[in-house]
């Protein structure tokens, strides 16, 4: 277990797919993922979602407040290619009472420790929508570097919008942590 002040990282607890199924329905939430999810996940599916994500290629973690165990996300690594030290990173925090206080940020610090420490990765990757500042913010402040633009690659809201890959190599993270 990833442990820091506010969070850790843990496995999925029972009832986690419950409130899982009643979070999806936040729009701003939901807007904000970078894949698109056709329709609304049941219990069964939020518990074969967490089933299936652990397995040698994805590693799907909940995000858990550090005072009392609450569920507030999930954070995760997908399409791990161990042969070339790279994943794919990915971070939701769905309620909008559990946003901007510092558990994104942190959680996804233990990822990214968990990634490169324990998982022996050179380089991380993620997908973000452009109308995604708040992602855009707290991926940036970890040191991804902008690395393509896959341009009107999202209809949101009525207008088409540019999707960024973002890329942290081992060594860029090791400096920032040096740095702190």
């Amino acid at each position: 277990m990833l442990r820091g002040n506010k969070v850790y990282l843990a496995n999925v607890f029972d009832g986690d797919a419950e409130y899982l199924t009643d979070w999806q329905w936040d729009e701003q939430f939901f807007l904000g993922l970078s894949e698109d999810v056709v329709h609304p996940y049941g219990v069964k599916e939020w518990t074969e979602f967490f089933g299936d994500a652990n397995s040698n290629s994805d590693i799907m973690f909940t995000i858990r407040r550090t005072s009392d165990d609450m569920l507030v996300g999930f954070a995760g690594i997908s399409d791990i290619m161990l042969r070339n030290h790279r994943g794919d990173l990915c971070i939701g925090i769905p309620q909008v009472s559990d946003r901007s206080l510092g558990y994104g940020r942190e959680a996804f610090s233990l990822l990214l420790e968990y990634a490169f420490d324990h998982l022996n990765l050179h380089k991380v990757t993620l997908t973000v929508h452009a109308y995604n500042t708040a992602a855009l913010k707290l991926y940036e402040k970890c040191g991804f570097v902008r690395e393509g633009t896959n341009r009107e690659a999202v209809y949101h809201q009525g207008k088409w919008h540019n999707s960024y890959s973002y890329g942290l190599l081992e060594r860029e993270w090791r400096q920032n942590q040096a740095n702190k």
